[in-house]
């Protein structure tokens, strides 16, 4: 009976091959699911986009800000899309800077709750800190000249629901 040739009996190695391989197909589908959500939650639409003007239009209508290093001429607030890790929701991520009057942001967080309620907005994260952190750099030989944001640290953070 020893020297009986096997022909494709059960290999266990083949065998636990065969059972993880569904398991292996769903997580890699699921991360691609996954990825592409991100990518479709990050991607800044006309709706996102004009939401946002609407926030930094209400604050700005109402409050006096100083003026931006990085955008001269503008006030200095900002105003983009954010995303909640893991189920990817997406809220306005408001940063204002230059305001370190307790009152005034106080009342501009108030201005913001008001806007949250009446226009039925996302989440908002509102963030004041007490100056940009903006590094110019410019090149002489080719007359190219920018900036770019160095590290900064909100001095208030607060959640808008």
């Amino acid at each position: 009976m020893k020297d009986l040739p096997n022909f494709g009996g059960d290999n266990s190695a083949q065998v636990g091959k065969r059972r993880w391989a569904p398991i292996a197909w769903l997580a890699g589908g699921f991360l691609i699911v996954y990825a592409y959500t991100f990518i479709s939650a990050m991607a800044s639409d006309s709706e996102n986009l004009s939401g946002c003007l609407a926030v930094v239009s209400g604050v700005t209508a109402k409050h006096r800000l100083p003026l931006s290093v990085s955008e001269p001429g503008s006030p200095a607030i900002s105003c983009d899309l954010g995303v909640h890790f893991p189920f990817l929701r997406t809220y306005y991520s408001v940063r204002i800077y230059g305001v370190l009057d307790k009152h005034e942001q106080d009342a501009i967080v108030g201005d913001l709750q008001s806007i949250h309620r009446n226009s039925n907005t996302q989440k908002i994260l509102v963030e004041f800190f007490a100056k940009e952190n903006w590094r110019t750099w410019s090149d002489s030989a080719s007359g190219r000249s920018g900036g770019s944001r160095g590290p900064e640290s909100p001095l208030v953070k607060t959640w808008i629901d």
